[in-house]
């Protein structure tokens, strides 16, 4: 399970969140944790399958190319320019 810290949280919604604890009979860490599944149980997991990418895409492509080395045309001389004011 992940940790998470909390530290810019007004004192007066964590003074609310146990008010809510007590009234549901947890702790305060159960009802936090309550409270974020509620907010995100409709929430899809991204991942690169449900974005459009094919599985393995990224496996298969990443770093793969096996053509003639790419080379970076010669390019312009440097501008010149005024300074701005």
């Amino acid at each position: 399970m992940s940790q998470i810290i909390l530290e810019t949280v007004k004192p007066v919604v964590v003074e609310k969140l146990r008010h809510l604890a007590q009234r549901h009979q947890r702790s305060l860490e159960a009802e936090i944790a309550a409270i974020l599944e509620s907010a995100t149980e409709n929430e899809p997991i991204v991942t690169p399958k449900n974005r459009g990418w094919s599985a393995g895409f990224f496996e298969q492509t990443c770093g793969s190319w096996v053509g003639e080395p790419l080379v970076r045309e010669a390019q312009p001389e440097y501008q010149e320019r005024e300074p701005l004011l």
